[in-house]
């Protein structure tokens, strides 16, 4: 690995640390020499990895003061995208990409509604030519070039519509995702691809300004939502569970009243038959249905006969 390659290396580590809030909590890196034991380097190279970050505004140096690392909401911009991907799991991380990627699609829906009320025959037929490059790109070729193809199709669009603004911050566009967001390259292409390609073309073809505003933003997003999904997987909400069925019995539960006047009262074709003895069933019917630490009373009517007699009187033991 050359000089080059090798300061390149260690930027990107000492950008990872300050991602993932390796370093001390005040942001302070410790002396060159120590830096460089821990990377494993000279102390030149890492002087000229901390100017590197220095001049991205990742890291601060001052004569005669520590190197700080930069506060992430105030380092992190557009051309520093990469700096809140180096963790896939941080809901931020595809929070960021689902914003980039939302002002990627705006700039180019406008961009192509603008060339289709402005722009001569000649340069909407370069720019369909443009978009079938594209689509034979996302066919045959890896990522990386679909990713050139659509940012040359961005700078072109932007140039034919005249506007000098979105040439620059489609080259901002351009940087943020081919440095910062390089890991997603390998997502890029495929069908998706292929279909907002062929319903641009096809809209320049026609200056159909509608399928530009209405079709083409929705097959964009279908495509991004893949790349997205494929880095950084959406979260999962857990599912609510079902809610119990009406019908169930709860153990404890009190018994319903028809069904104690079932459990009680005999059936209309039994009348009649008051004086038989309950059936078993019946009977364990309506023990269930009668509360368990309700004491049995005997009442002293009972104790006599229904005419209102006198009790029979027990029998005297029998004599040996």
């Amino acid at each position: 690995m050359g000089q080059g390659g090798l300061v390149a290396y260690v930027e990107a580590q000492i950008e990872r640390d300050i991602a993932l809030g390796r370093l001390h909590p005040s942001g302070q890196f410790g002396p060159e020499a120590k830096l460089a034991q821990r990377y494993g380097v000279c102390r030149g190279t890492i002087r000229e990895a901390l100017r590197r970050l220095a001049a991205r505004g990742l890291v601060v140096q001052h004569p005669g003061r520590r190197t700080r690392a930069v506060a992430l909401d105030e380092s992190l911009t557009l051309e520093n995208l990469g700096l809140a991907l180096h963790d896939a799991r941080n809901p931020d991380a595809r929070w960021l990409l689902e914003g980039y990627f939302s002002l990627k699609r705006q700039v180019l829906v406008e961009l192509l509604v603008d060339c289709c009320a402005r722009a001569s025959d000649l340069d909407l037929d370069r720019l369909g030519s443009t978009c079938f490059g594209l689509w034979d790109a996302a066919r045959w070729e890896p990522g990386a070039t679909c990713a050139q193809v659509e940012f040359a199709l961005l700078r072109q669009a932007a140039r034919v519509a005249g506007r000098p603004g979105h040439v620059l911050l489609v080259q901002s566009l351009q940087r943020a995702f081919l440095e910062g967001a390089a890991q997603l390259l390998p997502f890029l292409g495929g069908e998706a691809l292929r279909q907002w390609a062929t319903c641009a073309r096809q809209a320049l073809s026609e200056r159909n300004v509608r399928a530009l505003q209405q079709e083409l933003p929705a097959l964009l997003k279908a495509c991004d939502e893949l790349v997205l999904n494929a880095f950084a997987p959406a979260p999962q909400k857990p599912a609510s569970p079902e809610a119990p069925c009406a019908q169930e019995v709860h153990v404890g539960a009190p018994v319903a009243a028809t069904g104690q006047d079932d459990a009680v009262e005999p059936s209309s074709s039994e009348e009649g038959t008051g004086d038989r003895p309950t059936p078993a069933s019946a009977q364990d019917e309506t023990r269930e249905a009668r509360p368990c630490d309700a004491p049995l009373r005997v009442e002293e009517s009972s104790l006599g006969g229904r005419d209102g007699r006198p009790p029979i009187p027990p029998l005297p033991p029998d004599n040996p």
